[in-house]
């Protein structure tokens, strides 16, 4: 792409969500609605669920907080009444977003995981079912299992020794064991790596090689020389589209954040262990969050050192009398909306 060409796209991207964050419903950044209009609101803007069937992780890579924060001690797993609880808020709505497996644990550590998506799969159809795993449980039965439970998107992350990640031989050598342990077969793709073939579901392998200045510092977690110098301006949509949960039904701000982390206190948005607490007031408790997030200005807490797509708008982000002026405008709140849930349909992994 041209110099040009890549200014349009960047000016075009700005636009476009400072046109979406200011076309938001107000009812998004009220965290004192009704559950019926939270329950409404999470229907038409979350096409992410994320959550952790358990706490275990194999690994303390040096870029996750797993190398500090204690994954591995004890197994402890997602209670089944808090498991229970996400699926039927997520069946009452006919969600028909992605449902993943991910977040700060190794999904694959524990069989459990199977009956668990067997269940969601039965209750949301329409659903799509994603894990994401580093492979080093998996073996020759792990595929047709992952299948038979009802799997859609399967994406692997092959970990080398650290400094080996563009080792040719390395590489060769680590997918040639990866393959006779698992019995998986691999064609290099262009655009994701390596992809499974011989599979109903959608399945990817890619070797990471993670840097100091590529990686995110997961909410100030990670000590990275971003940390001490970088501040936070643009919008964050992930509140509006992206609901994560961990092992413990701790409900919380945002994929970068994590329960176990003292420094993460203030990103519990609460409980689902609660009595009376489902999915959907948590995603009412997040309109604060929204709030700030949307609005122009300096982030805080957990968002200060955060630049996960740090695309903009600063400038041109929420303020109350451009989203009053915009609302005015007849359909234009529908047509923004409609294109950027386009838009995020095409990010679905």
């Amino acid at each position: 792409m041209s110099a040009a060409g890549a200014w349009f796209a960047r000016t075009s991207n700005v636009l476009t969500k400072a046109a979406f964050v200011n076309l938001l419903p107000p009812q998004l950044v009220d965290d004192t609605l009704p559950i019926e209009q939270a329950r409404g609101l999470f229907a038409r803007f979350v096409d992410q669920v994320e959550i952790e069937n358990h706490n275990f992780c194999n690994r303390i890579c040096w870029f996750c907080p797993n190398s500090f924060i204690d994954r591995r001690t004890q197994l402890r797993l997602m209670k089944d009444a808090v498991f229970e609880k996400i699926i039927g808020a997520l069946a009452e709505i006919d969600y028909d977003g992605n449902l993943t497996w991910s977040r700060y644990h190794e999904a694959l550590a524990d069989h459990s995981v199977f009956d668990r998506i067997a269940a969601a799969r039965q209750a949301l159809p329409r659903a799509t079912l994603v894990v994401i795993s580093n492979g080093d449980y998996m073996d020759r039965s792990t595929l047709p299992q992952l299948e038979s439970a009802g799997v859609d998107r399967l994406i692997l992350d092959l970990y080398l020794p650290d400094g080996k990640e563009r080792d040719q031989v390395a590489r060769a050598k680590g997918l040639s064991q990866f393959c006779r342990r698992t019995g998986l077969n691999l064609e290099p793709s262009s655009k994701q790596g390596y992809v499974i073939t011989g599979t109903r579901l959608k399945g990817t392998l890619e070797i990471p090689c993670y840097t100091k200045e590529g990686i995110s510092t997961r909410g100030g977690l990670i000590e990275v020389p971003k940390l001490a110098t970088y501040r936070r301006h643009a919008v964050c949509l992930a509140p509006v589209r992206h609901v994560v949960i961990d092992y413990n039904g701790c409900g919380m701000l945002c994929c970068q954040t994590r329960s176990d982390a003292p420094e993460h206190k203030d990103a519990i948005i609460g409980d689902l262990n609660w009595p009376g607490y489902g999915l959907f007031h948590m995603y009412r408790d997040l309109g604060a969050a929204r709030r700030a997030l949307l609005a122009p200005g300096e982030k805080t807490g957990a968002c200060r050192s955060c630049d996960v797509r740090d695309d903009g708008p600063d400038k041109l982000a929420r303020r109350d009398w451009i989203a009053a002026a915009t609302a005015a405008v007849p359909g234009a709140s529908n047509l923004v909306e409609r294109i950027w849930r386009q838009r995020m349909r095409r990010r679905f992994v």
